[in-house]
C-alpha cells in the first residue's frame, strides 16, 4: 500500500521536497559553523525533523481529501484552543523567548508553535466555510456574497487577534493572504471585493503619501503607536543609517549577500555574522557560500513548487482543493517575498522563515503537512482505492 501510494504523488513535488531538505541542512551546517551556537547541532536536529515530517507528509497524503473537509472545524478549535490558553501558561510550559510568548515547551517533543499549525487549519476552515457556503447558495447575490465575506473575516480575525498579541505580525499576514485568495476564487462578485479592498489600500497610500510629504508626522505620531519590537524594525527598515542599532541585521545579512557576488565563497566559507543566521536569515548564508548561482536556484525551486500546486489546484475534484491549493500558493508567494526580501532590504525584518530551509521544527512540520494535504488532492484517491483493493 505505501509502495502503491509513493508511486502515485506528485514526483515533481517530492523531488524539490528533497532537494530543498538536501540544502536546507547543508546550509544550517554551515551556518552554525561560525561559532556563534556552541555545541548545539541544529543540522542534526533538522535532519530529524525532516524525517518526521516525511512520515507525516505519506500519512497525511494517504487520506482523501474529502476527510480533510470533515475535520476542518475540529482541528481548528485545537489549534484555536492552543492559541487562547497559550499565555495563561507558566513559563515552565510556555517560555517567553526574546520577548515573546509563541511558543509550547513539551518533554520529548520540544518547543512547538501552535500559530503553524494554525495556519493549516485556518486554510482548511475558510476552504470549507467557502465550499459549503456556494453548494447552499446556487444563486448568488450582494446579500449571499457580504455573507460569506462575513464568515471568513470571523473565523480569520478572532485568532488573528491572539496571534497578534504573542506578538506575531508575520504570521497575522499570512492568514490574511490565505484567507482573502480564498475569498478570491469563491466567486464573490468582484465590485464587493474591490469595495472591500478600498479601505485597507486607501489606508496604505495616505501613510505612504504622509511619509514623503510629512515625515516628521510619520516618524513622531505614528510610528510611536506601534509596538516597541514594530517600531525598531519599521525604523531600521525606512532609515538604517539614522537607526544603525535597528537595521544591524538587516546590514550584516545584505553584506552576506553581496560579498557572495556570482559563485559565492564555497559552502563553509561564510564570514559575516548575523544572529539567528540559521534560521530568519538561512538565505543570507545560501547567497553568501553559494553566490547568486545558488540562490537563483533556491528561487526556481520555490518558483517550480509553486507551479505545481498551481497544476494541483487547478485539476482537483472540487473547489474545496482548488482554495486550499490557491491559498497555500499565497501563503508561500508572500512568506518566501517577505523572507528573502527583509534580508536584501527591500522588507522590514520579521520573525517569518525561509519555507523548507529555515531551522525550525514546527515551521518545516507545518509546512510537510501542508504538502501532505496538497499531495492528497492531487493523489486520485477514489481510483487509488479502488485498484488497491483488487
Amino acid at each position: 500500500m505505501g509502495y502503491t501510494l509513493l508511486k502515485r504523488l506528485d514526483k515533481s513535488v517530492l523531488t524539490i521536497i528533497c532537494t530543498l531538505c538536501i540544502l536546507s541542512i547543508l546550509f544550517i551546517y554551515s551556518s552554525q559553523g561560525t561559532g556563534q551556537y556552541g555545541d548545539q547541532n541544529f543540522a542534526m536536529k533538522q535532519g530529524v525533523s525532516y524525517i518526521i515530517g516525511f512520515i507525516l507528509l505519506m500519512a497525511v497524503a494517504y487520506l482523501d481529501a474529502d476527510q480533510f473537509e470533515r475535520i476542518a472545524w475540529p482541528f481548528f478549535l485545537v489549534c484555536f484552543a492552543s492559541i487562547v490558553l497559550l499565555p495563561l501558561m507558566p513559563a515552565a510550559v510556555a517560555p517567553s523567548i526574546l520577548g515573546a510568548k509563541r511558543w509550547y515547551s513539551l518533554p520529548l517533543l520540544g518547543s512547538i508553535q501552535p500559530s503553524e499549525f494554525l495556519k493549516i487549519a485556518l486554510l482548511l476552515l475558510t476552504s470549507r466555510l467557502a465550499h459549503k457556503h456556494n453548494l447552499l447558495y446556487q444563486v448568488r447575490t450582494v446579500w449571499t456574497d457580504l455573507l460569506l465575506i462575513g464568515k471568513v473575516l470571523l473565523a480569520t480575525i478572532i485568532p488573528s487577534i491572539f496571534v497578534y498579541q504573542q506578538p506575531d505580525t508575520g504570521m497575522v499576514v499570512l492568514y490574511l493572504a490565505g484567507s482573502v485568495t480564498v475569498l478570491f476564487l469563491s466567486g464573490i462578485q468582484k465590485k464587493i471585493l474591490a469595495a472591500v479592498a478600498i479601505i485597507p489600500a486607501t489606508a496604505a497610500a495616505i501613510l505612504v503619501y504622509v511619509y514623503f510629504q510629512f515625515s516628521s508626522v510619520f516618524y513622531d505620531q505614528l510610528v510611536p503607536l506601534l509596538k516597541p519590537h514594530q517600531q525598531e524594525r519599521i525604523l531600521g527598515w525606512l532609515s538604517p543609517n539614522e537607526y544603525a542599532d535597528q537595521a544591524y541585521q538587516t546590514k550584516k545579512a545584505m553584506l552576506a549577500v553581496g560579498s557572495g557576488e556570482l559563485k559565492g565563497n564555497g559552502i563553509g566559507n561564510g564570514t559575516v555574522y548575523i544572529p539567528e543566521k540559521h534560521t530568519d536569515f538561512i538565505f543570507a548564508t545560501i547567497a553568501e557560500e553559494g553566490g547568486f548561482i545558488a540562490a537563483a536556484a533556491v528561487l526556481s525551486l520555490f518558483f517550480l513548487l509553486m507551479y505545481r500546486m498551481a497544476i494541483i489546484g487547478d485539476s482537483a475534484e472540487s473547489p474545496f482543493g482548488l482554495y486550499i491549493c490557491s491559498g497555500a500558493m499565497a501563503m508561500y508567494a508572500l512568506q518566501i517575498f517577505q523572507n528573502i526580501g527583509m534580508t536584501i532590504g527591500v522588507m522590514p525584518v520579521k520573525g517569518i522563515s525561509l519555507p523548507l530551509l529555515s531551522y525550525g521544527g514546527s515551521s518545516l512540520l507545518s509546512n510537510m503537512i501542508f504538502l501532505g494535504i496538497i499531495l492528497s488532492i492531487r493523489k486520485p484517491y477514489r481510483k487509488f482505492m479502488f485498484e488497491a483493493n483488487k
